[in-house]
């Protein structure tokens, strides 16, 4: 139950650190429109921009990074050594990163379909 706690809170704090400095203010969102993470979605699973709603991508996007981030933490810091667990935290960061964004790649691809 302390995990789970800890992972709450945690995902709860990067969501509005994401939401605050970047989805609230204009500028950042025009930023966050060219990031790597959007480019990988679109060239991957070939989303036409367009059709794209950017509130719902830049949510979505927000989200699975506030998971990741707070399942790898969750993930590593029961281990006390230090290079142990920044071999785990890439270990398990990069397969996470890869399924979710192919989830979410699937979800905008398929919100695609439905609106044309």
């Amino acid at each position: 139950m302390e995990y789970l706690i800890r992972w709450l809170i945690v995902f709860v704090v990067i969501y509005l650190i994401y939401f605050l400095f970047v989805i609230l203010r204009k500028k950042k969102v025009k930023d966050f429109k060219e990031n790597t993470y959007i480019k990988y979605l679109i060239r991957v699973y070939k989303l036409d921009k367009n059709k794209l709603n950017s509130k719902k991508m830049l949510h979505l996007v927000s989200l699975a990074n506030a998971f990741i981030i707070a399942t790898t933490y969750i993930i590593i810091s029961s281990i006390k050594n230090f290079i142990i667990m920044l071999l785990l935290a890439f270990v398990v960061l990069i397969p996470m990163q890869l399924l979710v964004y192919h989830i979410i790649g699937k979800i905008l691809k398929k919100g695609e379909v439905k609106n044309v």
